[in-house]
């Protein structure tokens, strides 16, 4: 399936990261002061979901590739950069489900300690259906200038040698109650 490519608008931003995980997977580009969310669902099906968060969606015919002259760096958190760089900011985005994120968290890791009260307060807020969970892996396109100088605020390993590094990165999690996709896509 081709996937539809939407540009965003924040018209009254609420709950977006807990519509963004009713869409499934995506993967979110973000440019200055563009975002754009690249999914296989329809556009009809995005755009409800989408407006229920209170963003404005414009299809558009795709977005922006990074070109030649931009290198790649994964990044290891999701600290937005700053908007003067230029830069291509990319983050797939996939839902874990509930028996992978509650078998997670209640998993011990020393047989002999207890689970600690904030992991099994956060497995009951998924198994009420309070929060979800979305895996995400981000990465860079910039110049080596932008490089050095994202690199002040935000974890990036550039991608030099291993070619292949940026699809063997773990998939990082994030409870969508957080909101952190929202203040990276919209900040």
């Amino acid at each position: 399936m081709v996937p539809t490519t939407l540009r965003l608008e924040a018209v009254r931003c609420t709950a977006f990261d807990v519509h963004l995980a009713r869409l499934g997977g995506a993967r979110l580009i973000r440019t200055g002061a563009s975002t754009y969310l690249e999914t296989e669902i329809g556009i009809e099906n995005a755009r409800h979901q989408l407006a229920l968060a209170g963003i404005r969606v414009v299809p558009c015919s795709g977005a922006p590739t990074p070109g030649a002259s931009l290198r790649r760096a994964v990044a290891f958190d999701l600290v937005p950069l700053d908007d003067s760089l230029e830069a291509i900011d990319v983050v797939e985005l996939r839902e874990i489900p509930l028996s992978e994120a509650s078998a997670e968290l209640m998993r011990r890791r020393v047989p002999w300690l207890r689970r600690s009260p904030a992991r099994q307060d956060a497995c009951r807020r998924l198994l009420r259906g309070d929060d979800a969970v979305l895996g995400w892996r981000r990465v860079v396109w910039c110049s080596i200038r932008s490089l050095r100088a994202a690199r002040r605020s935000v974890r990036l390993r550039p991608v030099v040698f291993d070619a292949t590094a940026i699809e063997r990165a773990a998939l990082k999690w994030v409870y969508v109650s957080e909101g952190a996709i929202e203040r990276w896509a919209f900040t």
